[in-house]
């Protein structure tokens, strides 16, 4: 596969929704509930945050 074909909009929008999805409904979870007020909680919010 080379660069081009690999780095299209097509691609982007696969991985966006790749990483978006699982973040959001981790997020979405988090606050729902009283999980987000725990030590580990707390810990996941953070990283997600990191890397987004």
């Amino acid at each position: 596969m080379t660069k081009e074909k690999f780095l299209t909009v097509r691609w982007n929008n696969i991985l966006s929704l790749g990483l978006g999805i699982p973040t959001l409904i981790y997020v979405v979870v988090a606050f729902s509930t009283s999980f987000w007020m725990g030590r580990d909680g707390l810990i996941g919010l953070a990283i997600f945050g990191a890397l987004f």
